[in-house]
C-alpha cells in the first residue's frame, strides 16, 4: 500500500491575525544545498504540482529559512477533537491524531503556522506536507503494524504486533562529525533534521503542567541546599527571580508560589504574560521594576507567597536589582538559550516585536547584540 498526497492543489490558507508566528529562521544555503531542500519537500509531492509549487516553496525557504509547505496546511484552528470524530483502524492511531492536533492548537502552540509547539523551535514535524503524510498513515494504521517516523519524515508501515509500539519517532540525530551548530542549522533549512524538544516532536505536549512539579521540587531542593532551608520549611521570606513564561518556563512563577516563595519572572513577550496570566500560573503583571520589587517586598514581609510578571528584559531586572541593592535569594533563567541566535533570547534594549523584524532585516546586526547583552547578563549575576 502506497500512501500519497492528492494530485489536486490545496488552496493557499489565509492566516488568522494575531496568531504568534515564528521570525525568519535565516537562509544560509549553497545554490546545490538549495537544489536538495527543494527536491526533499518536493518528493512528498506529486511530480504533476512540482512546477506550481517549487516557486513557493523557494519563496519561503529565502524568506523564512524553512520550507513549511503553508499551502498543506489544513483552515482554521487545529483544536482537538472528541477521539471518536478522527478515523482510524485502532484507538492508537485515533489517538495520535488528537494529541498532534492538541500540539498545534491556536491556545497551546508557540508558532502554530510553523508547527512550533513550545521552546522556540520545537516542532511536531518540518512542515505541513509530513503532517498531512502522518495523519494518512495514522488513519490506516493497525494494531499489527508499526509507524516508524525519522524527524518528521514517515517512513513507512511495517509489520509489527499488538504489544510493540504503534509509532516510533526520532528527531534530531546528527552524525557525530556534524554535531555541531552550523550543520544542524544547514540540516534545518534542507529539511532532514527537524527538533522535537520533548514533547512536540513526541506529540504529548502539556503545557506548565508537565513541568511544574519538577519546578517545584527543584525551588525548594535549592532553597534546602543553598539556603539552609529545614525540610518541614519552604521559602516564605524568599525572593526568587528568573525568565520565560513560554511552555515550560510558565511553570515558574506558580511553582515558586507553592514552594512559598515570591517570585519576579521576566519576560519579553506580552501575549505569553497575558497567557500565563489569563490560565492563573502567575498573580500579577507590571512593567515597573519598582513595581515588581514593591510587591515581592510586601509578600515576604508578611511571609506569604507572591508571582509577579514583569514585562520587560531580565538583564534590565538584574541590573536594576544590582544598582538598588536588592537582594535576591534564589536566581535561575529559562530563556531558549538554546536558539541564541534564532530568536529564544531576546537581547536588552530591543522590544520583542523589533527582535522579530532584525532576526529578519539585519541577522548579524542582531546576533551583536545578543553576544553584548549574554555580557551584561552575566556581569550582572556575578
Amino acid at each position: 500500500m502506497e500512501i500519497t498526497l492528492s494530485k489536486t492543489l490545496p488552496s493557499y490558507p489565509s492566516f488568522v491575525e494575531g496568531i504568534r508566528r515564528a521570525p525568519d529562521r535565516g537562509y544560509t544555503l549553497t545554490p546545490a544545498q538549495t537544489a536538495t531542500a527543494l527536491k526533499n519537500a518536493l518528493r512528498y509531492i506529486p511530480k504533476e504540482l512540482h512546477e506550481t509549487l517549487a516557486p513557493e516553496f523557494m519563496e519561503e525557504l529565502r524568506t523564512r529559512g524553512r520550507i513549511y509547505g503553508y499551502r498543506y496546511r489544513p483552515q482554521g484552528d487545529l483544536k482537538a477533537k472528541p477521539i471518536d470524530e478522527y478515523k482510524g483502524n485502532c484507538i492508537e492511531g485515533k489517538a495520535f491524531q488528537v494529541m498532534i492536533d492538541n500540539n498545534l492548537c491556536f491556545d497551546i502552540a508557540l508558532y502554530p503556522y510553523e508547527l512550533v509547539t513550545y521552546g522556540e523551535t520545537g516542532q511536531v514535524c518540518q512542515n505541513w506536507m509530513q503532517y498531512r503524510l502522518i495523519k494518512q498513515y495514522l488513519e490506516v494504521l493497525t494494531r499489527e503494524q508499526t509507524l516508524v517516523i525519522e524527524s518528521g519524515h514517515p517512513l513507512g508501515l511495517f509489520k509489527s504486533k499488538p504489544e510493540a509500539p504503534r509509532v516510533i519517532i526520532t528527531n534530531a540525530l546528527m552524525v557525530g562529525l556534524y554535531d555541531n551548530q552550523k550543520d544542524w542549522h544547514t540540516a534545518m533549512q534542507m529539511g532532514v533534521a527537524n527538533y522535537g524538544q520533548m514533547t512536540a516532536g513526541g506529540w504529548m505536549y502539556i503545557g506548565p503542567q508537565g513541568i511544574v512539579h519538577g519546578t517545584f521540587n527543584t525551588l525548594l531542593n535549592a532553597g534546602r541546599l543553598k539556603l539552609g532551608i529545614p525540610q518541614d520549611g519552604d521559602l516564605r521570606g524568599r525572593l526568587f527571580v528568573s525568565s520565560g513564561l513560554g511552555g515550560m518556563s510558565g511553570a515558574q512563577p506558580k511553582a515558586a508560589e507553592m514552594a512559598g516563595a515570591a517570585a519576579i519572572i521576566a519576560e519579553v513577550d506580552a501575549s505569553r504574560i497575558e497567557t500565563r496570566h489569563t490560565q492563573g500560573w502567575v498573580g500579577h503583571v507590571t512593567d515597573s521594576l519598582e513595581e515588581a520589587f514593591s510587591l515581592a517586598r510586601q509578600a515576604m514581609d508578611e511571609c506569604r507567597p507572591v508571582s509577579v510578571a514583569y514585562h520587560g528584559n531580565v538583564v534590565d531586572l538584574l541590573e536594576y536589582a544590582v544598582q538598588k541593592q536588592l537582594h535576591i535569594d534564589l536566581l535561575s533563567d529559562q530563556t531558549s538559550c538554546h536558539a541564541t541566535y534564532e530568536g529564544g533570547y531576546c537581547p536588552a534594549g530591543l522590544t520583542f516585536e523589533q527582535r522579530t523584524h532584525m532576526l529578519h532585516e539585519n541577522p548579524s546586526k542582531f546576533r551583536c547584540l545578543v553576544d553584548a547583552s549574554l555580557e551584561r547578563h552575566f556581569k550582572a549575576i556575578k
